[in-house]
């Protein structure tokens, strides 16, 4: 499978809230870095992406870019928080079809102050 196959299945798995879809795409030593989160492993990104995925009413994907071991989409997430529409770039690494790292950006200014 080659990286825009990993990558748009990935997304669309758990945009859709098939979030054990999503899974199978990503590293088990996946290296996730975002705008409120850091993570090392696959399992513990899964369950803060569950936790983000309950809150979306839907995504809007924007544009996406692929080259051979890399993606970045840019979309907006509509969520039903105070936050509303976060517009949201996410870049990955894919090595061996599966991705080894995402660096996740957006304003979280308005989550953050959810979260206390």
């Amino acid at each position: 499978m080659d990286t825009k196959q990993v990558v748009t299945n990935y997304h669309n798995a758990w945009t859709s809230g098939d979030i054990k879809t999503a899974r199978v795409y990503l590293a088990d030593d996946l290296d996730f870095q975002g705008s409120i989160d850091t993570f090392r492993r696959a399992d513990d990104f899964i369950v803060g992406l569950t936790m983000f995925q309950t809150m979306l009413r839907g995504i809007n994907l924007i544009q996406s870019f692929f080259s051979e071991n890399g993606a970045a989409l840019l979309y907006d997430c509509d969520t039903m928080s105070p936050a509303g529409v976060i517009r949201t770039a996410e870049f990955f690494t894919v090595r061996d079809g599966k991705i080894t790292s995402i660096r996740l950006v957006f304003d979280a200014t308005e989550l953050r102050k959810l979260m206390g």
